[in-house]
This record gives structure tokens, C-alpha cells and sequence, in this order.
């Protein structure tokens, strides 16, 4: 039998000690608590804090999201928002239907605006969850809509081409939609021709060159002629502006809007298209984006 000194086992001890200590400390650092008054994660999905009649959505951290996920997560936040919105949530809280259809039109037109909307949902349904009313949220949700889309153009650029015919019997009509600086190109067919009276000449969209317009006519300015085509742009802002075109006129639109045309006149009930072997003349009308 193998004999081991004092010393030895003195030795082995020390060497056993100093293998067990250092697994002690890191447990003891892994179970380390988290330190008093430290902040927390805020919560995600629905949750309800004490005392509240009700949940709130709490959005994720959207910023720290690949794209794919963080796609979805926007869908996610969008449905639960508005699911609580509608009245699903059956905490009391049911908004305007048109005000939701107006928000959901603008989210779904630029899906990554949900992170804003979801921040500002969460800091109002937390207070009226807690008692304060719905009043306020109700009023932000109304007011969402405008606030989201400011200044942006309400419907699609003009970048497509449109064909149409001019009526002499109406007044302003074939109106299109134009966004800021979009530039269009309005073209009417020279070969056309149509009378403004019995007993007046044959004219085209250029109008009777020997009558400049005058009085309750709706273009007077100078270059304008009676029986001659004409454009209306109204701004979405109010302001109204009455141009000659003739034959074709190259427009900038200097804000949001809208363009009709009609032709130089005020009365309509005497104008007749020129009729040749059968076929009675149209005016054809084209918008187009200027190359």
C-alpha cells in the first residue's frame, strides 16, 4: 500500500480548493440579480398595468428588426391597433369607422408609418386606460390621417396618358388629377371643326382669331380667344387659373390639383360640330407627361 506523508496531503488539499473556488464565484455571478430602480424592456403585445379597465398594445422595438421580420411586425402592430380601435377589444373604446378607413388607406399606402402611429397609439390608450376618458385619443385618431400624409399629393403623379373627346355643349370637363410639378402636355386635334352660331365661321380649338375674348366670357386674358380651348387649373389649395391652349400647351402644376378643359364660351345651346359624307366632327383630346 502506497503511504502518503503529512505534507502530501496538506498539498492535495490546497490543489482540490483552488479547482472547486473559481466554479463557486461564477455561480454566484450567474444568479446576480438585476439591480434595484433598474430599468425594464417595455412591454410587447397586449398588457394591462394595475388598476386599468383595460389592455393596450405595446409595439417591438421595430428599429432592431432585419427587414423581412420587421415587415411583418408592421402588419402585426397595424391589425392589433385597429382591432382595438373597431371595438374588438370590448374595453368600451369604439372610434369613427370613416377616421379608421382613412388611417388604414394611409398605413397601408406607407406600411413603416406604424411605428410612429403605434408609439403615439400606446402613450394615449395608456391614459385612458387608467381612467383620463377616451376623448383625447378619439380627437388624435380624427386628425391622424392629415397629419400622416401632409403635404403629400393625394393621388397619383400624371405620368400615364389619357384620351378623351371635348364636348362643345358643356362647360368645364375631362378633369385629371396633377401632383407639384408635374408637367403636362394638353394636345387637341387641329382637324376638327365646329360653329358657335348659325351664322358664324367654321373654327377649331384655336378659336375665331377675329373675336378676342371679352366679357362674362371665362378666359379674357390677353390670347384668348372666343370658341378656343381653354384649361382650368384649380389648386387644392383654392386658387384658380384660366389659360389658353388651342391646339397644345405644356403645364407645370405648381402645387397638388386639377385641370378641365371646355371651350372659349357661355352660352352652349346653338355650338354644332361640322358634318362631312355622314361623319360628324370630334375633337380629340390627349394629356401626356412632357418628355
Amino acid at each position: 500500500m502506497l503511504r502518503t506523508s503529512n505534507s502530501t496531503r496538506m498539498l492535495l488539499v490546497v490543489l482540490l480548493a483552488a479547482l472547486v473556488l473559481p466554479g463557486v464565484a461564477m455561480a454566484g455571478k450567474k444568479g446576480k440579480k438585476k439591480k434595484k430602480g433598474q430599468d425594464e424592456a417595455p412591454p410587447v403585445g397586449w398588457f394591462a398595468e394595475e388598476g386599468w379597465m383595460g389592455e393596450c398594445y405595446g409595439p417591438p422595438d421595430f428599429a432592431s428588426m432585419a427587414s423581412g421580420p420587421r415587415r411583418m411586425a408592421w402588419q402585426e402592430a397595424r391589425e392589433a391597433i385597429m382591432s382595438q380601435w373597431q371595438g374588438g377589444k370590448g374595453d368600451g373604446v369604439k372610434f369613427d369607422e370613416k377616421a379608421i378607413t382613412n388611417v388604414e388607406t394611409a398605413l397601408l399606402s406607407r406600411p413603416e408609418r406604424i411605428e410612429q402611429v403605434a408609439a403615439e397609439n400606446l402613450a394615449l390608450c395608456k391614459k385612458a386606460m387608467a381612467g383620463q376618458g377616451a376623448g383625447e385619443w378619439e380627437r388624435w385618431l380624427v386628425g391622424l390621417t392629415g397629419k400622416l400624409t401632409a403635404g403629400e399629393c393625394p393621388t397619383p403623379p400624371m405620368d400615364f396618358t389619357l384620351f378623351d373627346y371635348l364636348s362643345i355643349s358643356a362647360d368645364w370637363h375631362i378633369p385629371v388629377h396633377v401632383c407639384k410639378d408635374d408637367h403636362v402636355r394638353i394636345e387637341a386635334s387641329a382637324g376638327d371643326f365646329f360653329k358657335l352660331s348659325d351664322d358664324g365661321p367654321w373654327i377649331n380649338v384655336e378659336g375665331d382669331k377675329s373675336q378676342p375674348a371679352t366679357g362674362d366670357l371665362p378666359c379674357t386674358t390677353e390670347g384668348c380667344f372666343k370658341g378656343q380651348l381653354i384649361m382650368r387649373f384649380t389648386a387644392q389649395s383654392g386658387v384658380q387659373t384660366i389659360l389658353p391652349v388651342g391646339t397644345t400647351l405644356d403645364f407645370r402644376a405648381p402645387e397638388h390639383g386639377r385641370i378641365d378643359l371646355m371651350i372659349n364660351d357661355d352660352t352652349f345651346f346653338d355650338n354644332v360640330w361640322k358634318v362631312e359624307r355622314g361623319i360628324e366632327h370630334h375633337t380629340s383630346i390627349e394629356y401626356s407627361p412632357v418628355p
